[in-house]
């Protein structure tokens, strides 16, 4: 091998020695990037599953309010509408209930109730000795 070619050799394996040197030192530089970005994923990950827990339990704990609207309103026979406001009111109620919000007698209000049952805006279920009311939530949104 000639001084020339020695020199080459020598020189090739500096510049093979640097550029790996650079090489790896890059890949450091980028694992220590990409561990970075590792922890803030896993830091917002954390924080959307709280954020996701949270709405869950809120959601759970609001009742959805049943609206009544101009038109379910008109559908609904004259005499039943003061009932069936009282009952929008108060969502779940006995006659008695019925009767403290519109001022009615309890019988008329149990009458007016039992009529809407009938006609289907309103549902009603027993419970013990009291008979409940309360809206219809699939004819409440139509």
């Amino acid at each position: 091998m000639t001084r020339q070619e020695k020199k080459d050799k020598e020189s090739c394996t500096a510049v093979f020695c640097s550029t790996s040197r650079e090489l790896v030192n890059l890949m450091k530089e980028s694992n220590r990037k990409l561990d970075i970005l590792i922890n803030m994923n896993k830091g917002s990950l954390e924080i959307n599953q709280r954020s996701h827990e949270k709405q869950e339990s809120l959601s759970q704990e609001l009742k959805p309010v049943i609206i009544p609207d101009a038109l379910s309103l008109i559908s609904v026979p004259k005499v039943l509408r003061k009932t069936i406001i009282a009952l929008y009111k108060v969502e779940k109620a006995t006659a008695e209930d019925l009767s403290h919000e519109t001022k009615r007698l309890r019988a008329i209000e149990s009458q007016k109730a039992n009529q809407l049952v009938r006609l289907g805006y309103v549902e009603k279920r027993r419970e013990g000795h009291k008979v409940y009311f309360y809206i219809n939530e699939c004819e409440a949104n139509e």
